[in-house]
């Protein structure tokens, strides 16, 4: 299941996102000529996201990776509890070396101080990066490589008779009681009638007082859910059961799920766009293999490194010089592009969320008994 932030420790998104002092990152051994025998046989955790995300980023990535340079690069699967994990552990010795990090994740890491800058000049890549993760990232840019990113995705029944080409029709009476959510990160949810919303551009309603979302709730409320699933296991059951006919779904699970599938469902990115996060790869503060780490970062943002993901999935990568999948046909080709697609779930915007969590939990909870009360 795509990255959900679930992290107990809700009150850090309370805080301004640190941008302290932090060593700079220094290859010093990662010289093309000379790389795999200086690193050949050494170990670093990378952390991505749990699920398919993960099965892919070790295949695509990691893989090819360790048979490049003979290091022993393991990936593990985490959602956001990596920054309790890293304050837990010693300073000097992190539970891994590196981490995956969406806005949110970046938000509380930074305020604990617990990533290192990179330092640019030691890492090739950045001139082929979309400007829009640099204009959208704020002080925090100074922290890690953007790789891609996830959005959400409308997964649609062809026996619905839709086309899944607008938000809208998860409210079609002709799908009335076959629709599902995801229960747990009520937060996505809300961003849908935003997207239809012309009040404020893209998501930006999202990002308001508890009275000012009240009509995001109220849209929701008009749904009559099949059931609210709580992890993409149970939202494949609901499709290929036929108890929903359209759901929102992640994209981290949306190319498995098509591949699969693809004779009986649709999945794409409706034409009012999505709501999105951007997946960094941040260096841990106290990693012992420092030069492997910037190593690795420089790797990820790599022409070939990147195709090798996106062929494979329904995420966005961050390089502006890459070939479309046939499996993505309106993959953006842009950087005008990433703007009209992909409304961010920033940083800014994580601030104001966490501030009125609990209200807009409760009401969440009404919403659910009402949309599954028949």
């Amino acid at each position: 299941m795509k990255n959900r932030p679930r992290d107990p420790s809700r009150r850090q998104l309370l805080q301004r996102v640190a941008v302290g002092l932090a060593l700079p990152s220094v290859i010093g051994r990662s010289l093309v000529s000379s790389a795999r025998a200086a690193f050949e046989g050494e170990s670093l955790i990378v952390v991505s996201w749990s699920g398919n995300h993960e099965l892919s980023f070790r295949k695509a990535v990691v893989e090819p990776f360790n048979a490049q340079y003979g290091t022993r690069v393991e990936t593990v699967g985490g959602w956001d509890q990596m920054v309790s994990q890293i304050v837990a552990a010693p300073a000097d010795n992190p539970p891994f070396d590196i981490t995956i990090a969406d806005e949110y994740t970046t938000s509380a890491g930074l305020a604990e101080n617990l990533f290192l800058k990179t330092d640019r000049s030691k890492i090739k890549g950045f001139d082929a990066v979309y400007p829009w993760f640099d204009e959208t990232r704020g002080d925090a840019r100074a922290y890690g490589v953007p790789f891609g990113g996830g959005s959400l995705w409308m997964l649609t029944a062809k026996s619905a008779g839709l086309d899944g080409s607008s938000w809208s029709q998860f409210w079609d009476p002709k799908v009335r009681g076959k629709t599902t959510m995801d229960a747990a990160a009520f937060y996505w949810d809300l961003c849908i009638p935003a997207l239809l919303s012309n009040a404020k551009p893209g998501i930006e309603e999202v990002f308001g007082t508890p009275d000012e979302l009240e009509p995001l709730f109220v849209e929701l409320e008009k749904l009559r859910m099949a059931k609210w699933y709580k992890d993409g296991a149970e939202l494949s059951n609901l499709m290929l059961q036929q108890e929903a006919e359209v759901a929102m779904m992640y994209s981290a699970d949306a190319y498995g799920f098509i591949k699969d599938h693809g004779a009986e469902f649709s999945a794409a990115i409706p034409a009012e766009g999505t709501a999105s996060y951007t997946n960094w790869f941040m260096k841990v503060r106290g990693t012992r293999h420092g030069d492997l780490a910037d190593l690795f970062q420089s790797y990820l943002l790599e022409k070939d490194t990147q195709q090798r993901f996106l062929d494979v999935s329904t995420d966005f990568m961050s390089r502006s010089d890459l070939v479309a999948p046939a499996h993505w046909v309106n993959y953006p080709k842009s950087n005008e592009d990433m703007a009209r697609m992909f409304s961010l779930f920033s940083l800014q915007g994580w601030e104001v969320f966490g501030a009125n969590w609990e209200p807009l939990d409760a009401r969440m909870k009404k919403v659910i008994e009402v949309t599954t009360a028949g």
